[in-house]
């Protein structure tokens, strides 16, 4: 029995044996087939490609004078980077650099051990991996990839030095703020070459790459002084700077510069720009920076000082405010191209959302009713405290009006007839409008706070630009764009903003009343510190409030001419005395006294605008809108501008036929009664013929209204003849007679004759 169990026992150990070997065969097998196909498989790296890639992107202005050329201002030798500078990315990124072949398999097997237990914090890419997969690959997280990326690593080690790899590596790096390369990240952050940095400021470039957004040093310094300590405590441990020297820096702190000066904004614009070429194409930022493209842009270097100097002019900012925040921004009405951006801090115009307040009132309102035809221009609206069920919205400062025009309520920018007006247009219809403008709104925002710029996630200001282009351009919509044109490495055009096609919002007489009315809010309204311009601008104010009602948000002057279109905004904690129709309406004076040397021409009046004149006496009395007789005095109609789908369809004849039609006589012995319907437009004038005294006044009514009730004595014996004659004065003061209703009275000689 023992024998037997030896001879299984022995039998099994003999099939393990053969298992394990054959499985270490295959293994071994198998990792010779990858370390194979890692070494020397896969195509070598187009070394043309990786030259290209280093910053080889133009960018022109309007005259076709390069603006920048990343080739030539962005590219750094590596004779001219410190070592302390390599040794900071060395020692964070990728210690072994100096020793291993492109792949690190120590750190590959730590990477290992830290996804089994969970923690994927650490990452296994050399500084030569990194290289390939910004050069070569994208950004897709597949093995197929990275091990192509391996491959690629390996042959580069082959074929470039360290100190090329770590060249071509340190110029291609984001950093965030729109810088690529260590040169820009330097004078951008700390405003020094880089043979002037010193050991955190190095640390700290080395420590943003990780997360440029994360590790901005101009928006998240805490965050990214942080990350530079650790990065020196690396640089010590490694035994890149001496002990001293750590102790020194460790608990330092640097000043971010933040090199924006006003000689500088070109920059915001050509990050602006670089945004804009790769959602055309289609491309990321690595792309377009290496892919040998040329971009022709819409900007004026002259417009871009004006609007600079008007918007770094601290004496327009409040000295309350926690920081300076402001941005204008000049449009072209033709092309739609942006002249010039300028902003006190570094933005992507197509991301950064505000609450827009006042300004979305012509665009989500006004605009749209006077397209339905729901509302003119003179239509009155009752201002008053109004609730909307649970919504109850009030005006500025509490202050109502009672009936006000619909042009009243836009040059004093109310808030309850515009909440009204959207209540009848329905808030659908109003962000169908919107959308048209490519504002799009979300779903919660379907409710009547949107006619006061309540947004959810906001609105971009590049977007409230469009939108307000659209009216200046008659209705129609193109997206402002700061490009003309793109071009390949080999000089096709592969993009022309004159592809793009207009999108119809509003009719261009619907475009054209509000513009009348916005144009009159910048001579009578909240935008009247423009009043005193020799030629016609259109503009609107909006000033978003904190829940502090002591402070506001974000103020806006938002307008154009017939040239141009423009915003100015500022925004943070501002005094509530700082509001839209102030600090950025005076901005955007500054700004325009200095801009246009000639002054553009008024706005055109369109085909289908009507000037009509209107009743007085019904818009101020009745608060209707009912056209007045063709006949009727000057001073009894106000002239006003309609289009064909607003013009009011009751039209006023009490000029055109002078009559008293519903006049009534009734007599008994001794008196005869009068009753008719006086107009108040009309004078009255009662005579009585008598057979002695001829015919005499008896009443002169005017300035009257309501029902008229004359009893007047009449002769028993002869009679008398009684006549009602309506009349009215005309602009030359004469009277004009309507016609006469006349009564004989009875009399007893009358009776004879019968």
């Amino acid at each position: 029995m023992k024998k037997n169990n030896k001879s299984v026992s022995k039998k099994l150990f003999k099939s393990f044996a053969i298992i394990a070997a054959t499985l270490m065969i295959i293994s071994l097998l198998a990792l010779s087939i990858f370390f194979g196909m890692l070494y020397f498989g896969g195509d070598s790296p187009d070394m043309s490609k990786l030259q290209t890639s280093q910053a080889n992107l133009t960018i022109k202005d309007c005259q076709n004078n390069a603006i920048i050329d990343l080739k030539s201002e962005k590219y750094v030798d590596y004779t001219q980077i410190p070592k302390l500078l390599s040794d900071a990315f060395v020692a964070v990124e990728d210690k072994r650099f100096y020793s291993h072949n492109g792949i690190d398999y120590v750190r590959i097997a730590g990477a290992m051990l830290n996804n089994i237990k969970g923690n994927r914090t650490q990452g296994a890419s050399t500084i030569t991996q990194q290289l390939a997969k910004n050069v070569y690959f994208s950004s897709e997280q597949t093995f197929s990839r990275k091990f192509k990326e391996m491959q690629t690593a390996i042959k580069l080690e082959k074929m470039l030095s360290k100190e090329e790899i770590m060249e071509y590596y340190l110029n291609m790096l984001y950093f965030g703020s729109g810088e690529y390369g260590v040169k820009n990240a330097a004078l951008r952050f700390f405003d020094k070459p880089l043979d002037e940095l010193n050991a955190l400021e190095c640390a700290m470039l080395a420590g943003i790459v990780k997360s440029p957004t994360k590790y901005n040093p101009i928006k998240n310094y805490s965050n990214s002084i942080d990350r530079a300590r650790i990065v020196l405590k690396l640089m010590y441990e490694q035994e890149m700077i001496t002990e001293d020297m750590y102790k020194s820096y460790k608990n330092s702190d640097i000043i971010i510069k933040n090199a924006l000066i006003e000689n500088n904004q070109a920059k915001i614009y050509l990050s602006n720009t670089k945004y804009e070429a790769c959602k055309i194409l289609n491309i990321d930022e690595n792309v377009l920076l290496s892919g040998g493209y040329s971009i022709t842009t819409f900007y004026e270097p002259s417009t871009q000082q004006l609007l600079s100097s008007s918007i770094f002019n601290d004496s327009y900012y409040s000295s309350n405010a926690d920081n300076l925040r402001g941005i204008g921004i000049v449009c072209d009405n033709n092309s739609l191209g942006i002249k010039a951006l300028s902003s006190r801090e570094d933005i992507n115009l197509f991301e950064f959302r505000r609450q827009v307040g006042s300004t979305i009132k012509p665009l989500a309102c006004y605009a749209p009713a006077l397209d339905q035809g729901i509302i003119s221009p003179h239509t009155k609206i009752l201002d008053e405290p109004t609730s909307f069920g649970s919504y109850s919205p009030s005006n500025f400062k509490d202050r109502y009006y009672g009936w006000t025009s619909v042009n009243d309520c836009v040059e004093k920018s109310l808030n309850i007839p515009s909440v009204k007006i959207l209540q009848q247009l329905s808030t659908s219809t109003s962000r169908s409008y919107l959308a048209k403008m490519n504002i799009i709104t979300d779903e919660q925002d379907d409710n009547l706070a949107l006619a006061l710029g309540g947004t959810t996630y906001g609105i971009s200001m590049l977007d409230l630009l469009g939108g307000y282009s659209t009216l200046s351009n008659g209705g129609l919509y193109s997206a402002p764009t700061f490009i003309k044109t793109i071009k390949d490495k080999d000089g096709n055009i592969i993009y022309d903003y004159n592809s793009r096609i207009s999108v119809r919002v509003f009719d261009e007489q619907s475009a054209y009343l509000m513009t009348n009315m916005l144009i009159n809010t910048a001579k009578n309204g909240t935008a009247k510190k423009l009043s005193n311009q020799n030629y016609q601008i259109a503009c609107k104010t909006g000033t978003v409030s904190m829940e502090n009602k002591n402070f506001n948000s974000d103020i806006y002057s938002v307008g154009y001419t017939t040239q141009d279109t423009f915003l100015f905004w500022q925004g943070g904690s501002l005094p509530a005395e700082q509001t839209g129709g102030g600090a950025t309406t005076l901005i955007c004076k500054n700004f325009l006294d200095n801009y246009y040397i000639t002054s553009p021409k008024d706005f055109a009046i369109p085909n289908g605008i009507i000037q009509a004149d209107i009743d007085k006496y019904a818009y101020e009395h009745s608060n209707s809108l009912i056209l007045a007789s063709q006949n009727a005095p000057k001073s009894s109609v106000i002239n006003c501008l309609f289009s064909e789908k607003c013009l009011p369809k009751d039209v006023d004849n009490t000029y055109d036929r002078l009559s008293v039609d519903d006049v009534e006589f009734s007599q008994n012995l001794s008196n005869v009664s009068i009753k008719f319907t006086l107009n108040p437009k009309l004078c009255y004038r009662i005579y009585k013929r008598d057979f002695i005294k001829g015919e005499t006044l008896v009443y002169d009514i005017k300035n009257s209204f309501g029902d008229a009730d004359y009893l007047i004595d009449v002769d028993r014996f002869f009679g008398n003849t009684i006549t009602v004659v309506p009349y009215y004065i005309d602009d030359d003061s004469k009277e004009i007679i309507g016609t006469p209703s006349k009564y004989n009275s009875y009399s007893i000689i009358s009776r004879i004759h019968q």
